[in-house]
């Protein structure tokens, strides 16, 4: 299970690959048309970003001790449950400011290394250990926010 992204009104480049579903495409139809969609995904950032349960909670903690001071008390709820929560494209662009400053000032990193330091420290059977953080991930979802136009959490 994962949490799915959208944009609101991402900026694309191209249109996205198609299928027709209802040809009954072959298997080599078929990969070729995933691979296409994976290769459009990667150059039109702002249409979807992914990530596991694993990921998303730690990251959108994250947002949320970094931007609660401009989100809605429903964003933040909100963001955790994959209900279709709609961040709008102002929010979507201060979000981008401030998570572009904390990755250029370094603030990123040092929350990366003090959850992998309380991580370490939790018992070997808890279940929180579960949870990673990394500045790469923030990396990729201010790649996306940048490019969004807003997005949807599904």
């Amino acid at each position: 299970m994962g949490m799915d992204v959208f944009g609101l009104n991402p900026k694309l480049k191209s249109e996205p690959p198609k299928i027709d579903w209802d040809s009954k495409p072959s298997q080599e139809e078929t990969d070729a048309y995933f691979e296409a969609k994976e290769k459009w995904e990667i150059e039109n950032p702002g249409y979807y970003f992914r990530n596991n349960i694993w990921w998303w909670h730690p990251l959108w903690d994250f947002v949320c001790i970094s931007c609660g001071d401009f989100m809605t008390e429903e964003d933040v709820e909100h963001g955790h449950h994959n209900s279709g929560h709609e961040i709008d494209e102002e929010t979507a662009e201060k979000i981008v400011e401030r998570l572009t400053f904390l990755l250029k000032v370094g603030g990123v990193k040092k929350f990366e290394e003090e959850r992998k330091a309380h991580i370490e420290a939790l018992p070997e059977d808890d279940f929180n250990r579960n949870y990673p953080f990394s500045v790469e991930n923030v990396e990729e979802f201010v790649k996306f926010v940048k490019e969004s136009g807003g997005f949807q959490i599904c």
